[in-house]
């Protein structure tokens, strides 16, 4: 009976996914409308971070960590965290939601120009063709100005380069973390002391900053304060135990699709909810950019299943 229902399951813990981490970036929007954004990033992850690696300890899945454990997940939580999330978390002060998760599907095209590089491994043609027209989606992007948030138009390239950066750094660290070979250790764990690591310097560099010089609870609105509550449980705690669980039980390929679907709810949400602006370029960019995707995810579909 559960193999039977299994397929059902998978679908529904995609599609949470799909609905959660698609709305993760109108939420951050709204939350750094009233909070410095490293400050914002440091609290949800620190709190995050703390709550699964809780979690682990209470199910008993919490190993001593080993020193290779501690440096890779302590590297990997500041490049996907601090840098990572901190700088598209700065950025969605002037780049719209829809226009940032467009930026973050870019991350399989951007890992495969990665590993290539590393391995030196010519990838498949239709990786190659993929990865052409992800950027060709990107230049399209840079060239919207005028999608930038009313009032920071000055900032717009500033926030393209925030979200560059972010996406590297991010795919930096989930290389680390490959290489590394600590499967051992249970997910909850290793995330948990991703997110208490990177939450703890992105508050640190948040301090040093001079974010908290400046900020007054009393200024904080609803919300940004349901906004972040939000992020906090559903956004990292629950979507990733949902991605942990698929991570077990369905194909590699399958997850991926969330790359693609998340910018579409993204910006579902971002023009119902926030008045964000679907420029025709963005939408054709936005379907290039998906094009893209799905080429690369799907390029080596035959030996992944087999593998699983």
């Amino acid at each position: 009976m559960d193999n039977q229902n299994q397929p059902l399951k998978i679908w529904a813990g995609l599609t949470t996914l799909y609905l959660i981490w698609g709305s993760t970036y109108l939420g951050i929007r709204f939350v750094v409308e009233s909070v410095p954004p490293f400050m914002a990033s440091g609290m949800r992850n620190f709190l995050a971070g703390s709550i699964l690696l809780i979690f682990a300890i209470l199910t008993k899945k919490f190993q001593k960590p080993s020193r290779k454990m501690l440096i890779t997940t302590a590297l990997s939580g500041f490049l996907m965290i601090s840098v990572g999330n901190g700088l598209i978390t700065s950025a969605a002060r002037w780049i719209p939601s829809s226009y940032s998760a467009l930026f973050a599907a870019l991350s399989p095209i951007i890992l495969v120009l990665m590993l290539w590089n590393l391995t030196k491994e010519k990838p498949k043609k239709t990786v190659i063709v993929g990865s052409i027209l992800g950027l060709v989606g990107v230049s399209i992007l840079m060239s919207l100005k005028s999608l930038a948030i009313k009032g920071t138009e000055q900032y717009y390239l500033l926030g393209i380069f925030f979200l560059f950066v972010s996406v590297i750094s991010w795919n930096i660290g989930v290389i680390l973390i490959k290489k590394a070979d600590i499967n051992q250790y249970n997910t909850s764990q290793i995330a948990g002391t991703q997110m208490f690591v990177g939450g703890c310097l992105s508050l640190i560099f948040s301090y040093l900053y001079g974010e908290f010089d400046n900020f007054q609870v009393g200024n904080v609105n609803d919300k940004a304060i349901f906004s972040f509550i939000y992020l906090l449980i559903f956004g990292s705690i629950i979507g990733f135990l949902v991605f942990g669980w698929l991570s077990k039980v369905a194909p590699p390929t399958l997850i991926a699709t969330y790359t693609y679907v998340n910018p579409l709810v993204a910006m579902i949400l971002g023009a119902v909810l926030a008045n964000e602006k679907l420029h025709p370029l963005m939408l054709l960019a936005g379907g290039i950019i998906i094009s893209a995707v799905i080429l690369i995810t799907s390029a080596n579909r035959k030996e992944i299943l087999q593998k699983n």
